[in-house]
């Protein structure tokens, strides 16, 4: 009797078709068709529930609406086209479209360990959960995956201490990469927990101590990972190596690790750098604005002349200045730099790494016989000294292109300390082009972000227009959070609740023109050359900064927290 059942269900092809004598409908098709009917009914209201997790905009009504319909649509067409099994096929290829779109877009904004239908979900599903030790280190293997300074991947520990001391590190990858973290210190004293912080967008978090039971374990790994000397534990050593975090596909988080050890007679500490493939910017990816970029790119386009950048410590001038690098045809133009730490590899070009050699060679003459080997684009990332400085000044004249990173508040103090080291005003202004300062400020979460109406006083000041009724912006405060039925919080999971996700450049941009040359050259006071700039137009960096909020960028205590220095005080 069932396989008459069966055979009916394929000979008639219409789900109600004509039955054979005795019969009014087909079982098995009708079955089919509900159990369909179900499973579309169970996939739209998790749709529903997920798009509230994820924090889908507009409360994930687009994304409701679009599953609903597609399954409500291929149900209609399966229902009414007169063969029964391609409507089957044609429910299954519209509705399974509809929901594997939405599962791709989901995953894009969760971390890898809410990921769906991905080979972590399905090792997630088939692993039991509850199962020991064994399986927590075949979920550890597959949070971080790990290169050693060899390009090697470390095999697991058998040992149980040691195992679980890199099972700790494995936890710390996953969470600081996840996290967005660009750098982590980690202070290890014998006996006590081991003190994590993370600097996320350029402000420093604290993460939860790590035991001290697996600490010597944990540095121990690292040690190895990095090729330097684990049982080193006074002098500082340092070393690199690669991790990555996701399923193993387009949407993985590959970071570059550079590592630090210093000791102390209380213990050590290890500072791990993170280089992302969000760091190896190029010039439109900096933050310039519509009006720099074209001033910025005439600039680069020159064939001769020095340009600096100055800012405080970790403003993002090596970033800036990497950027500009790659602006040039590495394959046409023959470019150098000599720095005293790279931050990074530069694609064909060569880097040069300044060593003192006791004292006996300056940072200035080390740079004097780089350009001796007659490059056309060359950077000093650190320029410590008058000599450096002045011989940039005279080898710019000679159709050399010269890039300088000074420590600064802004343009015109660093005006005022190149003047200082080349010593002959004529000189520095015959070559200078360009000075530019810039701060990095963190940009606001687009999914969590509140709107509020400015002040008009302040758009006054600010230059902004006040007719527009164009809000603000400010990340969310604690009581506007949303909590689950047990009252705890639910933070952004894009942001990871802090209100800003990344961070861009603000930038001053001097460009000294003829006019200003020549103020220069003939010693007229930098307040003189300060009022001509402006004449022309030239924003300070707090100006600049502002707009950043107009735009809805940034918020102004964000923009008030990073521009505010003794410089700007000085400028009111």
């Amino acid at each position: 009797m069932p396989h008459t059942i069966i055979a009916d269900a394929f000979a008639h092809p219409l789900l109600a078709a004509l039955p054979h004598e005795g019969g009014y409908f087909s079982p098995v098709k009708i079955i089919l068709y509900l159990l369909l009917m179900v499973l579309w009914a169970y996939t739209a209201a998790w749709v529903q529930a997920d798009t509230k997790k994820v924090r889908a905009p507009g409360g994930g009504r687009m994304w409701i609406h679009a599953v609903f319909a597609a399954g409500a649509v291929a149900l209609v067409i399966w229902l009414f086209l007169p063969i029964f099994w391609i409507g089957f096929g044609a429910f299954v290829v519209l509705y399974g479209t509809a929901i594997i779109i939405y599962v791709v877009w989901r995953n894009r904004r969760v971390s890898p360990a809410r990921t769906m239908l991905t080979v972590a979900h399905i090792q997630r599903l088939t692993s039991g959960g509850g199962k020991a030790k064994t399986v927590d280190a075949e979920h550890a293997k597959d949070r971080a995956r790990i290169k050693d300074f060899e390009d090697n991947t470390p095999p697991w520990p058998k040992d149980p201490v040691e195992h679980a001391g890199y099972q700790g590190l494995q936890d710390l990858l996953f969470d600081s990469i996840w996290r967005r973290a660009s750098d982590i210190r980690l202070d290890f004293i014998p006996q006590q927990p081991i003190k994590v912080i993370y600097r996320v967008d350029g402000v420093d978090r604290a993460r939860e101590p790590i035991e001290p039971e697996i600490g010597p374990s944990l540095l121990g790994h690292i040690k190895r990972i990095t090729g330097m000397n684990p049982d080193e534990h006074r002098r500082p050593q340092h070393g690199r190596f690669q991790a990555a975090i996701g399923a193993g596909g387009a949407g993985d988080k590959e970071v570059d690790i550079e590592a630090k050890t210093s000791g102390s007679s209380s213990g050590q500490r290890v500072l791990l750098k993170l280089i992302g493939e969000e760091n190896k910017f190029r010039i439109p990816d900096l933050g310039f604005t519509q009006k720099q970029m074209p001033v910025v790119e005439k600039l680069v386009a020159l064939p001769k002349g020095v340009m600096i950048c100055c800012g405080p410590r970790a403003s993002g001038v090596t970033s800036t200045l990497y950027a500009i690098l790659r602006s040039h045809d590495a394959f046409m133009q023959n470019i150098h730099t000599l720095e005293v730490m790279k931050s990074m590899e530069l694609e064909n070009i060569t880097q040069h790494m300044f060593d003192g050699q006791g004292g006996d060679v300056t940072f200035g003459k080390r740079f004097r016989s780089l350009i001796r080997t007659e490059p056309d684009v060359a950077l000093a990332g650190d320029t410590p000294d008058a000599e450096t400085m002045s011989f940039s000044a005279a080898a710019a004249r000679q159709q050399k292109k010269l890039y300088l990173a000074m420590a600064a508040n802004d343009t015109f103090g660093a005006l005022r300390r190149y003047l200082q080291g080349v010593g002959d005003n004529a000189l520095a202004a015959s070559s200078l082009v360009a000075i530019t300062s810039q701060r990095l400020v963190r940009v606001l979460c687009s999914e969590c972000r509140r709107a509020y109406k400015p002040d008009p006083a302040l758009l006054k000041k600010a230059n902004l227009p006040t007719g527009e009724n164009r809000p603000f912006y400010r990340p969310p405060n604690q009581n506007e959070i949303e909590v689950d039925k047990q009252g705890n919080q639910l933070p952004c999971p894009v942001c990871q609740g802090s209100g800003y996700l990344g961070r861009t450049g603000v930038f001053e941009i001097l460009v000294i023109d003829d006019l200003l040359k020549a103020h220069i050259a003939k010693g007229s006071p930098l307040q003189m050359v300060k009022a001509e700039a402006r004449k022309k137009g030239m924003l300070y960096l707090q100006e600049v900064a502002i707009h950043k909020v107009y735009e809805g960028i940034s918020s102004i205590n964000e923009v008030l927290r990073v521009t505010k220095d003794p410089a700007s005080k000085a400028r009111k």
